[in-house]
C-alpha cells in the first residue's frame, strides 16, 4: 500500500506540484517508485489526472493578465431576441467582418453566414504531422457559434491569458524579435505542411504570448488557399520588420528579413536557425522585462 502520512511529523501528505508529495507542516517529500505506482493502478490514473488538471488550470488563469482592459463594448442583436454584448480592448476591421479582442475570447462577427462558412473552412484545411500534434494550438480554437439578427454570425474562440497581437509589445528588442520570428516560422511550417496559403500574417493577426514565447495565428481565414508563392514568408518579415526596434543587430538578422525567402517555409526555418545559431549564439529563452 502507498502511504499517505508525512514518515517525518505524521501529517497528511499533500500532491505536490513538482512531483511525488509534500507535507503541509514540515516541508518533507516523498517520492513513488514505479513498483509503487504499478501497485495502485487507480491511485496512478487519479495522480495523472491531478496533474492534467493542475496544468489545464494554470494555462486558464486570467488573474494576472493585468494588460488586458475594456475599451469598448459592442451590442448585437441575437436571432433569438436576445442581446450579445462583447467587451473589447481592440478591433480590427475587415471586408464584411470586425475581429474584438475580449477578455476570453477572440470574436469575429460576420455580415452573412457564407463568410463564417468560408473561414471555418479556411481553418479545416489545416492538417499537422503526427509527430507535432501541439502545432495545433498556434491556430484558432473554436468555442461557439450564435446566430445574430440581420443574418449575421458571430463566431467565438478562445483566447488564451496573455495572447496578445504582436504589436502590443512593440518594438521588440532584437532578442525578443527572434522568437517571435521563429513563432512564425513554426506556423508557415504548418501551414507549409497543409499546403496552404494563409495570405494576413500581420503584427495583428498574430497573437504572441510574452511570458510562454508561444504565437497563434487568428487574422482572416476567408481567403486561405492552396500554396502558389511564398507570400506568407514574405509577410513573416515584413510583419518582423514592422515591430523590431532595431533589425541591424546582429548583422545576420538584418540579412535575413532583407533575403528572400527561401525556396520553402522548412527550408526557410533551417536558414533561420542558422541566424538563431550563428547570430544570437543559439537558442536562450530571454525572458522579457
Amino acid at each position: 500500500m502507498i502511504s499517505y502520512r508525512c514518515k517525518q511529523c505524521g501529517a497528511q501528505l499533500e500532491l505536490g506540484s513538482a512531483g511525488g508529495f509534500q507535507c503541509p507542516y514540515c516541508g518533507a517529500r516523498a517520492f513513488l517508485s514505479d513498483a509503487e505506482f504499478k501497485g495502485n493502478q487507480e491511485f496512478r490514473k487519479k495522480l495523472l489526472a491531478y496533474y492534467k488538471a493542475k496544468a489545464s488550470e494554470k494555462e486558464n488563469d486570467y488573474s494576472g493578465d493585468t494588460l488586458w482592459e475594456e475599451l469598448g463594448t459592442a451590442t448585437y442583436p441575437m436571432a433569438n431576441g436576445k442581446n450579445l454584448t462583447l467587451s473589447y480592448m481592440d478591433r480590427y476591421h475587415y471586408p464584411e467582418m470586425v475581429c474584438y479582442l475580449c477578455r476570453e475570447s477572440v470574436v469575429y462577427v460576420f455580415d452573412r453566414e457564407d463568410g463564417a462558412n468560408a473561414f471555418m473552412l479556411g481553418l479545416s484545411r489545416l492538417s499537422f504531422p503526427e509527430a507535432d500534434v501541439k502545432l495545433s494550438r498556434c491556430f484558432p480554437m473554436l468555442k461557439s457559434k450564435i446566430a445574430l439578427d440581420a443574418g449575421k454570425v458571430c463566431l467565438i474562440f478562445t483566447r488564451k491569458p496573455y495572447f496578445y497581437p504582436a504589436e502590443v509589445f512593440a518594438p521588440f528588442a532584437s532578442e525578443h524579435l527572434a522568437w517571435v520570428i521563429s513563432r512564425m516560422e513554426n506556423i508557415c511550417c504548418a501551414l507549409e505542411y497543409s499546403e496552404l496559403q494563409h495570405g494576413d500574417i500581420t503584427a495583428s493577426s498574430l497573437f504572441v504570448n510574452s511570458l510562454t514565447h508561444e504565437g497563434m495565428l487568428f487574422g482572416d481565414w476567408r481567403n486561405v488557399e492552396r500554396k502558389r508563392s511564398n507570400q506568407d514568408l514574405l509577410d513573416l518579415r515584413k510583419t518582423a520588420k514592422s515591430v523590431a526596434e532595431n533589425i541591424h543587430s546582429p548583422a545576420l538578422l538584418e540579412d535575413f528579413l532583407l533575403a528572400e525567402p527561401e525556396g520553402d517555409a522548412f527550408q526557410d526555418f533551417g536558414a533561420w536557425d542558422r541566424v538563431i545559431e550563428e547570430g544570437f549564439g543559439g537558442h536562450r529563452f530571454v525572458k522579457m522585462k
